[in-house]
């Protein structure tokens, strides 16, 4: 098995069979003679050359919790001598913020000598911070007395990134999962409430739209997940603008509707280059929803959102606007993940994964703001060089 396919407790178990394996080798020695045995511990631990090149990072504290010797695996991680890493001069290494807890950790262990584990960044020899996993327990000497702790550490940044990786992208895809679910609840409640008949007819292409929006959300979770990495090429290709500005306007109707708040649409008079987009469809119908869903919630009630396409020679560019301000205080980073205000349920990732799609797709998210003239988000797409002329109007 590889060490990274390794569990934590397959990893404590290769940490017990190691203790034990030191507890044998000391044995060995006492039988050799005492004199011989002396000499050879006040030279040097000789028998740890046995870990030195062994494929884990390990460390060693005598009995008064001070580190007094690391193995050559350990000292090639950090890129510093042994002369360096002894005492307390590991801790250089260790991330400050992980610091005071790994500490706590360490010395509460120490004193009750009990096995501990934790996880922290510590400083590689390139200057880059890798998540680890440190599991230390105490060992005793050839008399059977406490001698200190021995340590096994393994590098797990690949594990803890991909672990956060997928929480990141689940979250991404329940947030963007709940506004079509909201507009499927709210027809299929009026179609139980009132039966069916011509005008809940009419309801049933919207419908679909939004069954088939959601069966594509689920579909593109690989996709954002790429997109965080900045790993994903959107596979473009031309489709209506009209009407991915249209699917999500009908998708959070019930937003607006419960606010009172009307949303415009307003297209420029280059119908050909307005009514198409270049770019892979669902991504951006995520893009627009998220940026009009935010508008919405930031809408004062009873006021306007509107919804404005614009081409230049280049560029698409979509305009969302609505009548509220965004705080001074999260201005610098409206973009940033987690970033939101005001919201009991708010998660701050629609705005990011708006921006994650933007770029994907070459183009650019921004806004402008002021409390007498409201938010206007502004995206533009790019128009490919090649199609420019051909779309431009005559």
């Amino acid at each position: 098995m590889l060490d990274y396919e390794k569990s934590k407790e397959e990893l404590i178990a290769e940490l017990v069979a190691l203790r034990q394996r030191l507890k044998d080798v000391e044995l060995s020695f006492c039988t050799i003679g005492s004199v011989e045995y002396k000499r050879s511990k006040e030279d040097a631990d000789f028998y740890l050359t046995i870990l030195d090149e062994a494929p884990a990072l390990i460390w060693r504290a005598a009995k008064d919790a001070k580190c007094d010797w690391f193995n050559a695996t350990w000292l090639a991680f950090t890129g510093r001598q042994l002369s360096q890493e002894i005492g307390d001069g590991w801790a250089e290494g260790v991330h400050p913020e992980d610091f005071d807890r790994c500490l706590a950790i360490y010395l509460e262990a120490f004193h009750a000598r009990k096995f501990f584990q934790m996880e922290y960044r510590l400083r590689r020899h390139d200057g880059e911070y890798r998540w680890i996993l440190d599991i230390g327990c105490p060992f005793k000497d050839a008399k059977g007395e406490f001698a200190g702790y021995i340590g096994y550490v393994y590098d797990i940044t690949d594990r803890k990134v991909n672990e956060q990786f997928r929480l990141e992208v689940e979250r991404i895809v329940r947030h963007d999962i709940k506004a079509p679910l909201a507009s499927l609840h709210t027809l299929a409640k009026t179609v139980f409430e009132d039966g069916i008949d011509e005008d809940i007819r009419l309801l049933v292409p919207g419908i679909l739209r939004a069954v088939q929006h959601v069966i594509s959300l689920v579909d593109s979770t690989e996709k954002v997940a790429m997109l965080e990495l900045g790993k994903y090429r959107p596979h473009s290709k031309w489709f209506s603008i009209k009407n991915c500005i249209h699917d999500a306007v009908v998708c959070l109707s019930p937003i607006a509707d419960m606010k009172q708040i009307y949303i415009e649409t307003n297209f420029d008079d280059f119908v050909k280059v307005n009514d198409r987009c270049f770019g892979e469809e669902i991504l951006v119908q995520d893009m627009v929803t998220n940026i009009l869903k935010n508008a919405l919630e930031a809408s004062p009630r009873g006021k306007s959102v509107t919804i404005t396409c614009i081409c230049s020679d280049v560029d698409l560019h979509i305009l969302v606007h609505n009548h509220g301000a965004i705080p001074e205080s999260i201005r610098n980073n409206f973009f940033d993940k987690y970033i939101t205000f005001g919201k009991p349920f708010g998660t701050g990732l629609g705005t990011y994964s708006a921006k994650l799609i933007a770029e994907a797709h070459g183009g650019q998210i921004s806004f402008s703001t002021s409390e007498e003239d409201g938010t206007t988000v502004f995206i533009s797409l790019p128009i490919p060089e090649q199609d420019a002329a051909r779309l431009a109007p005559r």
